[in-house]
């Protein structure tokens, strides 16, 4: 019997804002439309677990748009502060805390018996 897996990676969009960025493309600090998007695992549309952040940018100056760069310190100047507002949605990691119920569930049923 031939069973149909689905699987993959998938993107949300977790927030956006406007950040004071140094523009590859211009060379010079100027405001840019930033886009933070969350990558999850899922199987079956569940998802797993989060998987790491991607940003998409929009400079305002030039008009350069870049997407899925690497949200980290070498993005905007204030890394720091601003990435505590761009958490990962809580239901990202619904898969972890099933699987962690199951096995719970397992050993609480191996030790009563």
């Amino acid at each position: 019997m031939f069973i149909l897996l689905k699987y993959g990676i998938r993107k949300t969009p977790i927030g956006v804002d406007e950040y004071l960025i140094k523009c590859p493309s211009c060379e010079g600090h100027s405001w840019a439309d930033l886009m933070i998007i969350c990558n999850y695992y899922h199987f079956w549309y569940m998802p797993i677990a989060p998987i790491g952040k991607e940003a998409n940018i929009h400079c305002q100056k030039c008009g350069l748009k870049r997407e899925g760069i690497p949200f980290t310190a070498n993005l905007i100047s204030n890394y720091h502060e601003v990435k505590n507002f761009y958490k990962n949605p809580w239901y990202t990691y619904l898969g972890i805390t099933v699987f962690s119920l199951f096995i719970l569930s397992l050993i609480i049923l191996s030790i009563t018996r």
